[in-house]
């Protein structure tokens, strides 16, 4: 199930209101960006956070929506295959690490020297759902843990969840997104995972096809690639263009 957040108060009339569909690791962000967007152009922005993957699915089934940024390029390729966004809109506005948590305190460990050093249950989003279980699973299978660990995984609607079931104690690590580690303090980072274990961790934007707010979901796509909204996003830990 994915949460619905409104960017500020809903103004009057259909074009004043767009609908962006976006993974669950930029919600602190976004929701940030979109009340500053609002207060300059009027228009309000209401977002739906999920697993990137769950959300292509969605449009792919006709859900409305009129603008989506994904956490990878996989659920992104898949739509502009299947012609659910605007040809030439697709813009990649943001880069991650995979890291290591552990729970605040729970452990005597203050760092991890590898992945084979994990022990206990592992939570991470669900591959099939998200694609931060894609590059968590990439980086285990590049050295050759993934079988070791299979019956140990705790897979979870999207990376939000991960970080909660190692903050609730309900597993030992987690495997998640930089930015999400350091929005929880009940976790702490004890390994940041080489790039080298998995694809390039990207953050592509779209304009949805036939949403009948396409200009103004194109306008808010370039307001987030602004150098206000990059400061924003850098401050919650994600990596931007010549940063």
């Amino acid at each position: 199930m994915v949460a619905l957040f409104a960017a500020g108060c809903v103004t009057d009339g259909e074009n004043d209101s767009i609908l962006v569909l976006a993974a669950a690791s930029m919600t602190d962000a976004l929701v940030e960006i979109g009340d500053a967007y609002e207060a300059e152009s009027g228009v309000n922005v209401t977002f739906s956070f999920g697993g990137s993957n769950a959300l292509a699915r969605q449009v792919e089934f006709g859900a409305p929506a009129d603008a989506v940024i994904f956490a990878g390029s996989g659920p992104m390729d898949q739509l502009e295959a299947s012609g659910d966004v605007v040809a030439g809109s697709r813009d990649d506005l943001l880069s991650n690490r995979l890291v290591v948590i552990g729970g605040m305190g729970a452990s005597a460990l203050s760092e991890l020297a590898g992945l084979d050093e994990l022990d206990g249950r592992i939570a991470l989003a669900d591959p099939a759902l998200a694609p931060a279980g894609f590059y968590a699973k990439q980086s285990l299978e590049s050295v050759g843990l993934y079988e070791r660990f299979e019956s140990r995984l705790i897979p979870t609607l999207d990376v939000r969840a991960a970080v909660g079931a190692v903050d609730t104690g309900g597993a030992s690590f987690g495997l998640v997104y930089a930015t999400d580690a350091s929005a929880n303090s009940g976790v702490e980072v004890l390994l940041v995972v080489s790039e080298d274990l998995h694809d390039r961790i990207v953050y592509p934007a779209a304009v949805v096809e036939g949403s009948g707010r396409g200009d103004a979901a194109a306008e808010f796509l370039d307001f987030l690639g602004e150098d206000r909204s990059l400061v924003i996003f850098e401050t919650y830990g994600f990596e931007v263009p010549g940063g």
